[in-house]
């Protein structure tokens, strides 16, 4: 009987802090519910947000609200609920409700997030897509936002190492944005968690996506900032990070661009310098705590012969063709060809639109 008035409850996101404590202060989320606004004004509720949340809740239909989940194939889980997320729960302001796609597994609770910009660069969507694939070969939960750009990269690498990923969205999960990752989102819901606090047909609306960061940080060890502006969403993550006590960590950038200004920054004020993923679990503590775990990579070194460790350096600055490759490098057609054949099996490289390349290694 109690999950319909804790669904009543999910069902007016914005000021999870006040909702926790009328249902602690009224002893249950059904007799919180009933509760007329001068009770909660009496409970601590200042007089105009009373008002607003009785007016809200006297909108709902508890009824049609399981109804019309059922119908959209959406699975909620309440704030009292075992399977919540421990992490998330001891944030100050967890969600009431959390509406998702996809199955808990209790292995989450070892998680980082990657965030950075929507605008990303083909080196910072590279960084991210291999820190994330890298992270869940070491049974790391990979978390984001499903944002274009670097989100969009991190959940990738973590569905090609056939690792959990979580995305966090800033809208209800029939309103998928950006629409282009409507099959991303699927794949994640197949093979991990998609969630969010937001009910069904609430559209992305500007204050969205700055609450819905303290759930991502919330859900995570420590957080890692790949390529954002000097005032981003992804620094409001850092900031939240910080607030609840996760560790914080970022990938430096080139000083020319833009979106290297925020992990910069977080760099110069003490966040610690993510090179590679063993940088990550060390500074989130799990660098011992699956010394045996089978398909475990921390920092094997790769092999490699001086024509790829030569390509590889080039391609860490930007992409290239075959042609200005073997033109840079003094090489020819043929050995520039081979190399190139022989990184991609091995994973160190990647063809790109137009015939260029791009590095997946972040070493020298």
């Amino acid at each position: 009987m109690s999950r319909k008035y804790w669904l009543g409850w999910g069902y007016m996101p914005g000021d999870a802090r006040a909702v926790l404590d009328l249902i602690d202060h009224f002893g249950s989320p059904e007799t919180a519910w009933h509760a007329a606004a001068e009770d909660m004004i009496t409970a601590g509720i200042k007089p105009k947000k009373a008002h607003k949340i009785a007016a809200q809740r006297d909108r709902i239909n508890l009824e049609e609200a399981q109804e019309k989940l059922a119908a959209l194939g959406i699975d909620f889980i309440c704030y009292d609920d075992d399977v919540y997320p421990q992490m998330l729960k001891h944030i100050y302001d967890p969600p009431v409700v959390l509406f998702y796609k996809g199955s808990f597994c209790a292995g989450d609770d070892i998680a980082v997030a990657i965030v950075g910009s929507r605008k990303a660069t083909y080196y910072g969507k590279t960084v991210a897509e291999k820190l994330a694939g890298d992270l869940a070969r070491n049974g790391v939960t990979v978390v984001s936002g499903m944002a274009r750009g670097i989100d969009t990269a991190a959940h990738k690498g973590a569905l090609a190492a056939g690792g959990r990923t979580i995305a966090v969205l800033g809208t209800g999960l029939d309103n998928v944005y950006p629409r282009e990752n409507t099959k991303l989102m699927e794949e994640i819901a197949a093979a991990g968690l998609v969630l969010t606090e937001f009910p069904p047909e609430s559209p992305g609306e500007p204050w969205h996506f700055p609450l819905r960061n303290r759930i991502i940080s919330g859900l995570s060890r420590g957080i890692i900032v790949v390529e954002a502006a000097a005032r981003s969403g992804a620094l409001i993550t850092a900031s939240l990070a910080l607030e609840q006590g996760r560790e914080v960590m970022a990938v430096p950038g080139n000083i020319t661009i833009p979106v290297a200004k925020g992990p910069n920054r977080l760099i110069k004020q003490g966040a610690k310098l993510v090179e590679n993923v063993g940088d990550v679990l060390e500074e989130i503590g799990l660098t011992s705590l699956f010394p045996a775990r089978k398909g475990m990579v921390v920092q094997s070194p790769n092999v490699f012969d001086d024509n790829e460790r030569r390509i590889l350096k080039m391609l860490q600055w930007e992409p290239l063709s075959k042609d200005a490759i073997t033109a840079r490098l003094g090489l020819n057609s043929q050995q520039v060809s081979a190399a190139l054949s022989v990184m991609e099996i091995k994973g160190l490289v990647r063809r790109l639109p137009g015939g260029l390349y791009c590095s997946l290694q972040l070493e020298d």
